[in-house]
């Protein structure tokens, strides 16, 4: 399934009860040969900040985060989102089966 990843960052993700998760901020993938397969999609308020983390200024802000358990960053491994409505994107688990990202 070919899918545009720059609509696709943004989305807000729903479980298979319709509970929000998040929106998608970030899409890990790996190269093969030709193509580009996704491993993993991460979720959640902080998958932001976990983005640009590499910026000096935006470390101590993810350390604070974490330290006060509010840090919500989810990832989805790509066999795990139905994307067949692109456009509202949804877990094929309920919440309560997601592991926080380390």
């Amino acid at each position: 399934m070919d899918i545009r990843v720059e609509l696709l960052v943004g989305t807000t993700v729903h479980d298979v009860d319709g509970k929000k998760i998040g929106r998608i901020e970030e899409i890990r993938v790996e190269r093969r040969e030709t193509a580009l397969m996704v491993e993993a999609y991460l979720i959640g308020a902080s998958a932001l900040i976990e983005r640009l983390s590499a910026w000096t200024l935006v470390r101590p802000i993810k350390r604070l985060l974490r330290a006060r358990h509010i840090y919500s960053l989810y990832e989805v491994p790509w066999q795990d989102m139905d994307l067949n409505d692109p456009n509202r994107p949804k877990l094929r688990s309920a919440s309560r089966d997601l592991r926080h990202a380390r």
